[in-house]
């Protein structure tokens, strides 16, 4: 028959009771996720990077658009300049205004009386070699058609338009492509 442990030192036929063995140390219990979450959690990884390298697209993308100049409001004062006491109570009205005049510039030397208006040349000036982007409405928020390198001609095909702050004309370029320009980069040609 076989003989089991009794106790501590006594002789066993099993071999995990050996008295002159060593019991080893536990192993640590790894956690281990089911898949389903660890592709969760790949798939939400993935989705943060996509919004960051989004965001950062279109911080570069701001970076060369200029600000558009917000319309202020004026003050007229009721207050007349004569000699007369004026109420204490009178408060200045603030009256919006909604229209922007913008200078539209020539260069030198151009006769006197020239205007921009449709069927004139242009020519892209002031752009700080950037060029005008011809945009397919006269807003800086529409798409962009094409891009036009500082100095090259255009004629001029419709406008003006007033809109963001800026005077838009909707130009052709050499190449047939038509989109609306910023006035503030746009000149007539001087005479040679």
């Amino acid at each position: 028959m076989t003989q089991y442990d009794a106790g501590p030192g006594d002789w066993s036929d099993r071999p995990w009771e050996d008295p002159d063995k060593k019991p080893r140390p536990q192993a640590r219990r790894r956690v281990t996720l089911p898949p389903w979450a660890l592709l969760a959690i790949l798939v939400g990884v993935i989705i943060l990077l996509c919004v960051g390298l989004v965001m950062i697209v279109q911080a570069i993308r701001r970076d060369g658009k200029e600000e558009t100049p917000v319309p202020t409001a004026t003050a007229t004062s009721a207050m007349m300049a004569t000699n007369t006491a004026v109420p204490a109570d009178t408060t200045p009205t603030i009256t919006p205004t909604n229209t922007v005049a913008l200078p539209i510039t020539t260069p030198e030397g151009t006769p006197s009386g020239a205007i921009i208006e449709p069927g004139v040349t242009v020519v892209v000036q002031g752009t700080q070699g950037a060029g005008l982007r011809l945009r397919s409405e006269p807003t800086t928020e529409s798409g962009v058609v094409t891009a036009v390198r500082e100095g090259i001609q255009l004629t001029v095909v419709d406008g003006p338009e007033e809109a963001d702050g800026f005077v838009w004309w909707k130009v052709r370029t050499p190449d047939g492509k038509e989109g609306w320009g910023a006035a503030n980069w746009l000149a007539l040609p001087t005479p040679e």
